[in-house]
């Protein structure tokens, strides 16, 4: 269950991996390269990586739900600049001056690309949980694959960074296990958010409400840091924030402060 991340029951689970978390930090690097389409994985599995051809079926499904009547490079090119700002909140001004239309036509592509379950709304939580009217969101793709895919079909477009891949899967896990918990919150985009704090730092993913067994709980705040040493230091904001909490490392697993150190993948496995 999402509130019960630091349980004592999840201590004795982590504890059992202690060991192989190297393997589980190469597994998880594979998995934000190649991502969890069927098709996706089974190329990487047997070629080593996924095939262009997937690609180009990838951005015309996407192209025929988001953008039909535009040039081939459209999708390519919303997907780099929502990719590059995924882990910062959606300045939809700004990004409408890097994309070849308008405002408008920015706002109308965004919207289909999240009906069509390409990505997801990660909104800014007061206190309470509740989503702050007005703000900011973040923009998570819901697959690394498309991340790459503007890399690998349009020259010219950078590599997606692994810190921001590493924040998106684990949103995009949150959310599907809150949606799993309360039905339709993925479709009413009501799952994750973030959190600011009175210094202005951000909290990557906040507690926000959930059912659980014994009435309403709170999911257990996550912060995303691709880091394999110092992570107490990046630790003191969501400390500070919550007095718990676990920061998502790429290899660390450390239980013995207040704020637990997971390694990502175990995290994604923890929440299905």
């Amino acid at each position: 269950h999402p509130a019960a991340l630091q349980s004592p029951e999840v201590r004795t689970a982590l504890d059992e991996f202690r060991f192989e978390v190297d393997r589980f930090d190469l597994a998880w690097q594979d998995y934000l390269t190649c991502g969890g389409f069927p098709r996706a994985v089974a190329e990487h599995v047997r070629l080593g990586a996924v095939t262009t051809d997937y690609l180009r079926d990838l951005a015309a499904w996407l192209r025929r739900d988001v953008d039909p009547d535009a040039a081939a490079e459209s999708v390519p090119l919303l997907l780099a600049e929502l990719a590059r700002r995924a882990s910062s909140p959606l300045n939809i001004t700004n990004l409408a001056d890097v994309l070849p239309w308008p405002r408008a036509g920015t706002d109308v592509r965004l919207h289909r690309l999240i009906s069509s379950f390409g990505a997801l709304w990660c909104r800014q939580r007061d206190t309470d949980g509740y989503a702050i009217a007005g703000s900011q969101p973040k923009c998570y793709l819901v697959d690394p694959l498309l991340a790459w895919l503007p890399h690998r079909l349009r020259a010219g477009l950078a590599t997606p960074d692994m810190t921001q891949l590493n924040e998106q899967a684990l949103g995009v896990a949150l959310a599907r296990a809150i949606d799993n918990l309360d039905e339709g919150r993925l479709v009413a985009g009501d799952t994750i958010g973030y959190a600011r704090t009175e210094t202005g730092n951000e909290v990557d993913l906040a507690p926000v409400a959930v059912p659980s067994p014994s009435g309403t709980a709170r999911t257990t705040p996550i912060e995303s840091k691709w880091v394999d040493n110092r992570w107490r230091s990046e630790a003191r904001v969501i400390e500070n924030k919550y007095g718990c909490g676990i920061l998502a490392t790429k290899s660390i697993l450390d239980l013995d402060h207040p704020t637990w150190a997971v390694p990502a993948p175990l995290i994604a496995l923890l929440l299905g």
